[in-house]
């Protein structure tokens, strides 16, 4: 029988719990789960996520522009689009490509994850504790 951490807490060196939190995978979703995948796979990609992450900021962005911004080839760019249109994270409009709603989430739950990693950064002197 395999043991499972059920249980994560930090605290702080002077014993101060500061979060304290079930784990519970039973309520994780077969939907989560790819969805997750997708987020990974799509931020694994150095091109894909500078393409993702211009098109938020210019929204919308040209192909040439992309091209210009990125540093990227036009076969590397026009892969990364392909990509990006292909889980619908962007969109191809008349004046450029733009982010979707899946863009504007895929990229609210990456900076979400960056967060937690800055946020564990700066807690660094805490001792986080499992419970079995």
């Amino acid at each position: 029988m395999s043991t499972r951490i059920r249980k994560l807490r930090i605290i702080t060196k002077n014993g101060r719990i500061i979060l304290e939190e079930e784990i519970t995978p039973k309520s994780v979703t077969t939907k989560d789960l790819d969805s997750a995948i997708t987020l990974f796979r799509l931020i694994s990609n150095e091109s894909r996520y500078k393409i993702i992450r211009l098109i938020s900021e210019k929204n919308p962005i040209s192909f040439t522009k992309l091209h210009e911004l990125s540093g990227y080839s036009q076969k590397t760019i026009a892969q990364g689009l392909d990509d990006l249109l292909r889980i619908r994270a962007i969109s191809k409009e008349s004046n450029g490509y733009m982010l979707s709603v899946i863009g504007k989430l895929l990229l609210r739950e990456l900076k979400e994850i960056a967060s937690i990693i800055k946020k564990i950064r700066d807690l660094q002197d805490l001792e986080i504790d499992f419970e079995f």
